[in-house]
């Protein structure tokens, strides 16, 4: 059932949703506000008609006196109009009064508390009394009623309900009115950002929503939309041309592939032949199996699936081994590879995958330096740890620095192949470094060399 109240409510629209809860609110607010005033009202006419009961009674008590030894009361006592009075003695019966004889017999005084305001219903009137005590001599021969009727309070206070429930419909159907009307101009930037929003589509996130907004609610919403929007563009942008590039690198290898088959499958040849081209085969088969491990180590990394084994690791030992690994390489250049490790830097990261960010770096420079050094420095700066990759290679040109940590972004294309690059050792590079909480910077200049600079949190 609540499901179906759910499901129903959900399909009203919103700005009558919002009215209905304004009114809502609303009304409860005016019934409660309306009560205190009834309420108020009432007990403050209450304490009028009982105060005015008192100072009556002694008027009447003054304007007692006897009469041949009666007690009697004066009959042009100057009372206000309403009030009655009646003199009885101590069994009930009356002895004097202006009220009719019905009406003065039909007060049982017994039954009354001295100098207590109460209400008394008579043949259906209801009349507010004060029994007063007259006492003569210490004793208390007599009793004298002073009578007002409850109508001078239910009067003004029946206007006034009255008034309330005129008053509160028409004010809570103007609202209603203004609600909805407030409504619509407070959801019309929804409406043009609902209008706007069903132009762009998967295939064209170039477009914004660039609606006039201020500083307010719906202001933020459309910054934050066409923010998302410019984030969504960017990842799409990304994603084709991360499919095409990658299409693009297996075309070639299968090219190769499919090539070497089917000259081999046309006619016979030797075996050194078939040999050669099965070398080849597996050649162009290796190399697309390293691509595919690249591209799964980035595809996980994007799912936050690849895990990371954190332990306290000794930087300085670190670039000791890669250093040592790669002497060979660059002794067969003809370079120099050089470690300038200050002080021993401990951080908490994965062995395995910080072993592969400097190697990716050195195996880089090294390819991209015709001659010349390669130096690696190690340093601790503050709560940093500063690892330094710094060649005299070719460089790379300003208008390439922004990109290079792209996916398949080479900043030479014709020759990347030549020396075996992915385009991808960059972007592995940016994504451990993010992995480990620290940054990755680069500084180049063309024909001078470059230095990436990797700054790691330490222990």
């Amino acid at each position: 059932m609540r499901q179906k109240f759910s499901t129903w409510l959900r399909g009203i629209p919103l700005r009558w949703r919002l009215t209905a809860w304004y009114v809502f609110l609303l009304a409860l607010i005016l019934a409660g506000f309306s009560a205190f005033i009834y309420f108020n009202m009432s007990r403050s006419l209450k304490q009028g008609l009982d105060s005015l009961l008192f100072s009556q009674g002694e008027q009447v008590l003054s304007s007692l006196d006897n009469e041949n030894g009666l007690p009697r009361l004066d009959p042009n006592l100057p009372l206000l109009p309403g009030t009655y009075f009646g003199l009885y003695d101590t069994g009930g019966k009356v002895l004097d009064t202006n009220m009719p004889a019905d009406l003065a017999t039909g007060f049982q005084v017994q039954g009354l508390t001295a100098s207590q305001p109460a209400t008394v219903e008579i043949k259906g009137v209801e009349w507010r009394v004060l029994l007063v005590p007259v006492r003569e001599k210490g004793q208390q021969p007599y009793w004298v009623l002073v009578v007002r009727s409850v109508e001078e309070t239910e009067e003004p206070l029946d206007r006034l309900l009255l008034f309330i429930l005129i008053a509160i419909p028409m004010t809570l159907l103007v609202a209603a009115g203004g609600g909805i009307f407030l409504a619509r101009r407070a959801l019309q930037p929804i409406d043009r950002i609902a209008a706007k929003a069903r132009q762009i589509s998967a295939t064209d996130l170039s477009r914004r929503l660039d609606l006039p907004h201020g500083n307010d609610e719906v202001g933020h919403l459309v910054a934050t939309l066409d923010e998302m929007l410019d984030r969504l563009d960017r990842a799409f942008q990304r994603q084709r041309q991360f499919t095409a590039d990658a299409s693009h690198e297996f075309r070639t290898p299968l090219a190769v592939i499919r090539s070497q088959a089917e000259a081999a499958l046309q006619r016979q040849h030797s075996p050194a032949e078939y040999r050669q081209a099965l070398e080849i085969i597996r050649d162009q088969a290796e190399w697309m199996g390293n691509l595919v491990a690249k591209l799964l180590l980035l595809a996980r990394s994007d799912d936050r699936m690849e895990q990371m084994e954190m332990e306290p690791l000794d930087l300085g030992e670190l670039v000791e081994g890669v250093t040592a690994e790669f002497q060979g390489m660059a002794a067969e250049k003809g370079l120099r590879l050089v470690k300038k490790i200050k002080e021993n830097v401990v951080v908490r990261g994965d062995q395995t995958r910080l072993t592969q960010l400097l190697a990716n770096l050195v195996d880089n420079a090294i390819k991209y330096t015709p001659e010349g050094e390669v130096v690696i420095s190690l340093e601790r700066r503050g709560r940093q740890a500063l690892l330094q990759v710094q060649d005299t290679g070719v460089g790379i040109p300003e208008k390439h620095l922004a990109h290079i940590f792209e996916r398949f972004y080479r900043v030479d294309k014709a020759r990347s192949r030549a020396v075996g690059g992915f385009g991808l050792g960059l972007a592995i590079c940016d994504w451990i470094v993010r992995a480990h909480n620290g940054k990755i910077e680069v500084e180049s200049a063309v024909g001078r060399g470059t230095t990436f600079k990797v700054w790691l949190p330490v222990e």
